[in-house]
């Protein structure tokens, strides 16, 4: 890919200061390749996955598992789908098993390509392969260390941390495995120390320093270099920015912001001074480029870059931002196409007043960082899961969501509620109550709803207000959907309510002993925010001594859930223990028990006679039954392992 003519053939100024360049030479220009940003060509042959390519690149990898990777045509779509999400790691391994295992793959110019595409990707220089970077990863994925505070030594900047290090150096790999860790795009990490420069040289980094203002200074000054040993500067070889590694680290230090831009980086971050900083001469070529005080979107020309130009401008609207901005696993695809590929996936947050402003975006929570259930297990004393975020916790979108704030790495998280049977009747009843209204009419009542629903405060108190004035029988109707197993009948209405209101308005949710819909890691949650709750609900209103006992006694939330058959009143002794109902058979009248230590289900009646006797019929499962016994009735259900 040639210069652009559009660029070479304009006459460089006079006084290059007028127009900023200074002494970087306006035919030296950044050419990405044609690949870097885009898809494979055989991907235009593919149709889009239904869920997106990260849930068919995650059914695929379990195929290959059923068929130990003797699958060619299994081998080969897995192949093709993991280049397509950039994932060279899985490729790799793909790649590598199906050749020891003797797979014979038909389209043999393809393979080639692929194993040619891992080899060109350890081609590159990068840190991401050294020891350093191994313990990184490790800390941050297996020991809980917050990426954003991992710091670098630089030779040239004080106070970098991981993002901002591996930007300036233009190691786009590096960068990308830490954002897929989790790293914040646009956050400072840490304040600047507070001496300007050390014995060594090394200087203090720009004031609110972020991994793109560092990613475009290091694409400046690695441009300018190349220019001065173009003109025979440095004697003609410029150190360690002379030759192909200057060009090298120009193309790397673009790349990192072109990429970090279509992920969402704040493109108006300015260049400024660390104090004391102006006159260091570390900073002087700032005063040459005239750039002090302006952002990144101002001084994307300087870049020489059009890709890197029309990024930014592309990237400066909210529309474009929400349609095309990139997933953060690395694979440079749109949510929608990736991670976030099911209708209902939510995959940003933006206030109702924040929707023309692109800094207030507030974007999901990495995919492949470490999942937040591993903080909540180790708070309740529990061993962390170790997994990955999308391999966890993600698909449980029906209760919460986490989103990460760039600025700050701070996780927000959105709390969700199932509707339970007298909600739905209530949705049916304003069905009801809207016929016959003008768009007009029901416009202005959604939006009016909507507005009493979006507060937060206005939520809570409507809840705790139903359950006051409905006392027992409303915690029973409305909260456990008179479910006869529920024990909340017994409960205190107002210490009930009052735990609500104790609890985060935007967090706050009805406790329900029927948890067994809820997934493992979000009832733990709830477990442990409730009973907070609690204890500070009674230092609210002075509970001490027994009475104090008693009340947190008889209201404390508990993981252990009863049994689904209302006559057993059995209790789980383990978290999950009764799990769902599966496989079932025909049976006539028996009641079955869950054996604890081998969750085989045993009967009064012989089942070598029943298993003989009976025939597999369709089972509708719902949320009535917690495997620990059932009532089996004529065409009831009831699981086959025994």
């Amino acid at each position: 890919m040639g210069k652009k003519k559009s660029r070479s053939s304009k006459k460089p100024a006079k006084n290059n200061r007028s127009n900023g360049l200074g002494d970087i030479d306006s035919n030296i220009t950044s050419n990405p390749s044609a690949s870097s940003f885009s898809l494979p060509s055989f991907a235009a042959d593919l149709p889009q996955p239904a869920e997106g390519w990260a849930r068919e690149l995650r059914k695929l990898e379990k195929e290959l598992q059923n068929t130990r990777y003797q699958d060619a045509e299994i081998v080969i779509s897995a192949a093709k789908v993991a280049r397509i999400m950039r994932q060279f790691d899985v490729l790799e391994k793909i790649l590598t098993k199906a050749e020891s295992k003797g797979v014979v793959i038909e389209d043999q110019e393809m393979w080639t390509q692929l194993n040619e595409d891992v080899a060109a990707l350890k081609r590159v220089k990068t840190l991401v392969r050294s020891d350093n970077m191994k313990k990184v990863i490790n800390d941050v994925m297996k020991e809980g260390v917050s990426v954003d505070f991992v710091t670098f030594d630089c030779s040239s900047f004080l106070g970098l941390n991981c993002i901002q290090f591996a930007a300036s150096k233009g190691d786009v790999q590096m960068m990308e495995q830490l954002i897929k860790m989790g790293a914040a795009l646009d956050i400072e990490a840490m304040p600047p120390p507070s001496v300007l420069a050390t014995q060594s040289g090394l200087v203090m980094k720009p004031k609110k320093c972020t991994a793109l203002l560092m990613a475009v200074n290091g694409a400046l000054t690695t441009r300018s270099v190349m220019s001065i040993v173009a003109k025979g500067g440095m004697g003609g070889k410029g150190g360690m920015f002379g030759g192909s590694e200057a060009r090298e680290t120009y193309e790397g230090c673009v790349e990192c912001a072109i990429q970090l831009v279509r992920l969402g980086a704040d493109t108006s971050v300015t260049f400024q001074f660390p104090p004391g900083g102006k006159n260091h001469p570390i900073y002087q070529s700032w005063h040459v480029w005239n750039i002090e005080g302006k952002s990144v979107r101002d001084v994307a020309t300087l870049v020489g870059s059009d890709s890197f130009e029309k990024t930014v401008e592309e990237f400066s609207t909210m529309e474009h931002q929400i349609e095309h901005v990139n997933c953060r696993c690395g694979s440079r695809l749109p949510w929608k196409q990736c991670h976030a590929g099911k209708p209902t996936d939510p995959y940003y947050l933006a206030g109702k007043g924040d929707k023309k402003d692109i800094t207030k975006v507030t974007w999901r929570y990495s995919p492949l960082a470490p999942c937040h259930c591993n903080t909540s297990n180790a708070r309740l004393g529990l061993p962390g899961t170790k997994k990955i975020h999308f391999k966890c916790c993600w698909d449980e979108t029906a209760h919460r969501e986490y989103y990460q704030c760039d600025k700050t790495s701070e996780i927000s998280v959105m709390a969700r509620t199932p509707t339970n049977p007298i909600q739905r009747e209530a949705m049916k009843m304003m069905q009801e109550m809207l016929k016959g209204k003008t768009e007009d009419e029901i416009s202005e009542v959604m939006e009016s709803m909507q507005q009493m629903r979006s507060d937060p405060e206005f939520v809570i108190k409507s809840r705790c207000d139903m359950v006051r004035e409905g006392g027992a029988l409303a915690m029973q109707a409305i909260v456990a959907g008179n479910n006869p197993c529920s024990k909340l009948s017994s409960w205190d209405p107002e210490v009930y309510a009052g735990v609500m209101e104790t609890m985060d308005a935007e967090l706050s949710f009805q406790w329900n002993d029927i948890h067994w819909a809820l997934p493992k890691a979000e009832m733990l949650k709830r477990v442990s925010e409730w009973n907070e709750a609690l204890e500070q609900y009674c230092d609210s209103i002075g509970l001490t001594g027994s009475e104090r006992e008693a009340v947190i006694k008889l209201h404390t939330a508990s993981p252990f859930a009863p049994c689904g058959n209302v006559k057993c009143g059995k209790m789980e002794t383990s978290v999950k223990q009764y799990a769902d109902a599966r496989n079932v058979t025909v049976l006539r009248t028996a009641h079955l028990h869950v054996k604890e230590k081998t969750g085989r289900i045993t009967s009064r009646r012989r089942a070598n006679q029943a298993r003989g006797k009976d025939k597999p019929v369709e089972f509708h499962q719902g949320n009535l039954f917690n495997k620990c016994c059932l009532i089996i009735r004529g065409n009831d259900a009831l699981p086959n392992s025994f």
